[in-house]
């Protein structure tokens, strides 16, 4: 008794089955799973070096804000006082 799915071979067919058939190559197929998983692993270090980066910078923002940053007294507010005041007052209708 055959078991089944086993194909009887003609004699002028491959023994991997169908002659229209590529053959596989567990090498090439292995160097193509290599160079994606690669890929992927290249992709993931981009990801975290980029947010270590964006992280840094941010972490030294905060550290120059919270130590060494003091507001300008001399700033703005004295020069606007001293300029022409802001009238947002509408003028009165006449008639």
């Amino acid at each position: 008794m055959k078991a089944a799915g086993r194909q009887v071979r003609a004699s002028g067919e491959k023994p991997n089955g169908d002659m229209d058939r590529r053959p596989s190559y567990p090498g090439e197929l292995r160097a193509k799973h290599a160079t994606m998983s690669s890929k992927v692993w290249v992709k993931v270090a981009m990801a975290i070096a980029y947010f270590l980066c964006v992280s840094v910078a941010a972490f030294i923002l905060v550290i120059y804000y919270v130590f060494f940053w003091t507001p300008d007294a001399h700033g703005n507010a004295t020069s606007s006082a001293a300029a022409a005041p802001n009238r947002t007052e509408c003028a009165p209708r006449l008639g």
